[in-house]
């Protein structure tokens, strides 16, 4: 077996990718109220806490709103949202940071990806 299909098992989560939907504002061509449309669903991925990671990655402290996320995924862009659709991740957004690419043996192997999850009364990052 291969290391990439060894990988894919591992994948246990998914994810739905969210963009802003809705009216553009007539005068300033932006949305007028942002609503998260799912744009691809059930995007195989991993996600864990990992602590000494994220903190390698990101270079700043963790903290428990962040998560590593690996996926095949490769259009993922910092600033967008994500839902992860299993049952312990249910119900919350999560905002992404830069898509780290992960190198094996022979080429691109997977990416790293660090998500915070978004407060839902605000819609924003948790103050720290």
């Amino acid at each position: 077996m291969d290391d990439l299909t060894e990988y894919k098992r591992l994948l246990c989560h998914s994810f739905t990718l969210l963009d802003v939907g809705g009216e553009s504002d007539p005068f300033t061509g932006g949305k007028d109220r942002p609503e998260w449309l799912p744009v691809v669903q059930k995007v195989p991925c991993r996600v864990s806490g990992s602590p000494g990671r994220i903190q390698q990655l990101t270079g700043r402290q963790a903290t428990p709103q962040d998560f590593l996320m690996h996926t095949l995924y490769a259009n993922l862009k910092a600033g967008m949202r994500i839902q992860i659709e299993q049952p312990e991740y249910a119900g919350n957004q999560y905002k992404t940071g830069l898509s780290y690419p992960v190198y094996g043996a022979e080429s691109l192997h997977h990416y790293e990806v660090v998500i915070t999850m978004i407060d839902p009364a605000t819609g924003e990052e948790p103050e720290i």
